[in-house]
């Protein structure tokens, strides 16, 4: 049987000094300064419940490997502050957009590092996929020209060689003990415009079901990410609620056939394959804050697959979009879903 990364993971409780370093969500100060009543933050249906937010924890890349590891157990991630070089992200973030420029993504005459968004109508920059299908959206030339280059931006020479930064990988071996790593080779490169439609609320094991829960996710942005431009956030300590909504799925699923029992796009979900569209009503309902934080180039955060996440809409006060990758890494000699072991194209079934 397959050995999860957690379950892999020695439990050593934390020492008193770890455990001043935790700053409770409700606090501003040492971590982040801002009251989440000061921040301009919105849902796909209105704004967030200020007194739903909360704040991630920051690790700071020295932190020694044995509370990294323990605050993984205990939260479902690790918030690895400067764990890449950050002039080789922000070449990744000029060359994207500069890839990018013949769509009218960007403002006329900006610096593309800056991905300054043109203005323009935001449903032309979704990402291809169920969302455009949902929304019934019908594609013209630019929205053709965007979603070509979108779809191509995953196999160019520039994406795939940041996506393999040996510091990345150098500390997935730290962290997790294994030797012999993998990247599945389907990677999701996302650029949100500000105002367009958010990630919706999901956890990741729901798009693995062919395999295990021995991924870990690391979620890289791609520039600066103000806590205002809609970085990915999750749903404290919610790797139980992944586990129960997977284990109700699993039980649930004696009316379908072997291949939709592995799919999240099934009778039994919700259309789209997430939990919910709606972010406040399902934090409210879980009754569990949203963690948000501020990104800056570098920054790499690690999650369980079974944790919550979502996204709020890009307000960033500087009309800047948000760019950023999921990479998903196995144990190459533990089992995982081979059908991510191929490039991502729009409806792949995955």
């Amino acid at each position: 049987m397959a050995t999860t990364l957690t379950e892999s993971f020695i439990h050593v409780p934390p020492t008193a000094e770890e455990q001043n370093q935790i700053p409770p969500n409700d606090v501003y100060g040492k971590y982040y300064p801002t009251n989440p009543q000061n921040l301009n933050l919105k849902s796909n249906f209105g704004p967030m419940i200020p007194e739903q937010i909360g704040y991630l924890q920051p690790t700071a890349i020295d932190t020694p490997v044995e509370i990294m590891r323990e605050r993984f157990l205990r939260n479902g991630y690790v918030f690895v502050k400067g764990l890449l070089p950050k002039d080789r992200v922000l070449d990744c973030r000029r060359r994207y957009f500069s890839h990018m420029a013949p769509s009218g993504l960007l403002k006329d005459g900006s610096d593309p590092v800056e991905g300054i968004f043109s203005g323009k109508d935001t449903r032309k920059f979704l990402p291809p996929g169920n969302l455009r299908r949902l929304f019934g959206l019908q594609n013209d030339a630019e929205s053709n020209k965007y979603l070509e280059l979108m779809v191509s931006a995953h196999e160019a020479s520039f994406y795939l060689d940041f996506c393999a930064t040996e510091e990345l990988r150098a500390f997935i071996r730290k962290f997790t003990g294994w030797q012999d790593i993998t990247m599945l080779q389907r990677t999701m490169l996302r650029a949100f415009v500000p105002d367009s439609e958010l990630t919706p609320v999901h956890f990741d094991q729901m798009y693995l079901r062919a395999g295990p829960p021995t991924s870990l996710t690391a979620w890289v942005p791609i520039g600066d990410a103000s806590l205002e431009a809609g970085g990915l956030m999750y749903l404290e300590k919610s790797t139980d609620i992944g586990r129960r909504t997977e284990e109700d799925f699993r039980r649930n699923a004696g009316n379908l056939t072997d291949e939709e029992r592995v799919s999240a796009f099934n009778k039994n979900m919700n259309d789209g394959g997430f939990l919910s569209r709606d972010t406040v009503a399902y934090g409210k309902g879980e009754d569990r804050k949203w963690l948000i934080t501020e990104y800056e180039a570098g920054d790499v955060i690690f999650h369980d697959p079974f944790l919550v996440h979502a996204s709020c809409k890009n307000e960033d006060p500087e009309r800047k979009i948000r760019l950023a990758t999921d990479l998903r890494f196995v144990d190459a000699n533990q089992a995982y879903d081979q059908r991510w072991m191929k490039v991502w194209r729009p409806l792949d079934g995955l």
